[in-house]
């Protein structure tokens, strides 16, 4: 019986040392990602920050003075608090900040992960090789480490609250939702469940935790910066830019299929517009309602929770492959059969390179979507766990 949870631990240690080398060959690149939340920070100590941000050519021009580059980057759709994730590195050069986010997101994601794996052998539910290694190694998380993206750090939090939830420890994990809601605007979704289930400690700790952060923040930046927030995420996701297949959601989906655009999407599938701006709005909100029904009396908290962080990422209008380090932790808490987590795996791990960068014409557009299909069925898996277990409480 042992011999599962020691492999689990040597295949994990193995993929650390991965990650580990990988991090230090990324340490001295210069790319996007990182980039951005190095120099809102660096905004708003300047106390320069403010609507302007949301003006792609001032942001990237700024981006350029301070690398002395080319890159380009683009503070919109985040909210203004994401000026704070970087924050304590602005005294340091755009260089040595970078190597220092770095090292520091992936010992918070190995963390995580650790604490995932440590519930699971607590229960007596030690969680395969293949979930282990899927967890540590998908592209999400490579891409993280190239780009110096922030979701290894979100991963850290969604993984945090969900281990507070778990043992009941409510207020703390409201703590860490307020955070992900005022810093990444993520977690809406489970603030859903969290009513379904009646949780109000949780969302009243995650409610005062996100007014906390942005009146502190607010003396410090322009405060018309968060009236211009909503238009300027309005507008993000009207772009024609969000129907390209790099855009792994079910309204970029839609889009691709449906609207023509010289630049972005010049070969859709049908001229179907109509359908492509309320069908993946009803998709998702039909999920969140069936997922927030079975949720009110879900025997298993692991499965309710599992389906917000899965919802949490399908809900957002802008998703690429950073985003799907998330599904790590839906992977932990489910019960997924061999032939689950063969398929779920493969879609998380094929390269978007033979994907969503090939299938870009036409219905072959179906086939450029693989990261959203694992979500979806990563929710299907959810349900069918919540479905279940109101069946055998009922009985």
């Amino acid at each position: 019986m042992q011999r599962p949870r020691h492999g689990a631990i040597v295949a994990g240690a193995a993929a650390a040392i991965v990650l580990a080398a990988f991090t230090s060959f990324s340490a001295g690149s210069k790319t996007h990602g990182f980039i951005s939340y190095y120099t809102a920070s660096r905004l708003l100590v300047e106390g320069e920050l403010g609507p302007r941000a949301y003006n792609d050519r001032w942001f990237g021009a700024v981006v350029q003075r301070l690398t002395q580059t080319s890159l380009r980057e683009i503070f919109t759709p985040n909210p203004p608090p994401m000026a704070l994730m970087s924050l304590p590195l602005v005294g340091f050069g755009p260089e040595a900040a970078r190597v220092v986010w770095l090292v520091a997101s992936l010992a918070a994601f190995l963390g995580g992960v650790g604490a995932l794996v440590r519930y699971r052998a607590a229960r007596h539910l030690h969680l395969s090789i293949a979930v282990v290694l899927l967890m540590l190694l998908t592209p999400a998380v490579f891409t993280n480490l190239r780009i110096g993206q922030g979701y290894l750090f979100v991963f850290a939090l969604f993984a945090a609250m969900t281990l507070l939830l778990l043992h009941g420890r409510d207020r703390l994990a409201g703590i860490c939702l307020g955070l992900l809601l005022v810093l990444k605007t993520s977690g809406l979704a489970m603030c859903v469940l969290l009513i379904a289930r009646r949780r109000w400690p949780t969302l009243i700790a995650a409610a005062i935790t996100s007014v906390m952060v942005a009146l502190a923040m607010t003396p410090w930046i322009d405060p018309s910066m968060w009236l211009v927030y909503p238009s300027a995420v309005r507008d993000y996701v009207a772009r024609p830019a969000s129907a390209v297949t790099a855009y792994q959601t079910t309204l970029s989906l839609f889009r691709h299929l449906c609207i023509a655009d010289p630049q972005w999407n010049p070969e859709p599938a049908a001229n179907c517009a109509s359908i492509a701006f309320v069908a993946p709005y009803l998709l998702i909100g039909a999920a969140t309602i069936v997922t927030a029904l079975l949720a009110r009396r879900a025997a298993r908290a692991d499965d309710w929770i599992a389906a917000g962080v899965v919802l949490s990422v399908l809900s957002l209008p802008a998703v690429a492959e950073p985003h799907f380090v998330l599904m790590g932790i839906p992977l932990a808490l489910l019960r997924l059969s061999a032939p689950e987590i063969a398929v779920i795996a493969a879609l998380l791990i094929v390269p978007l390179e033979i994907t969503a960068e090939r299938f870009t014409t036409g219905w072959s557009a179906v086939l450029a979507y693989p990261r959203l299909y694992a979500a979806w069925l990563l929710w299907l898996a959810c349900i069918r766990a919540l479905s279940g277990a109101k069946m055998r409480s009922n009985l």
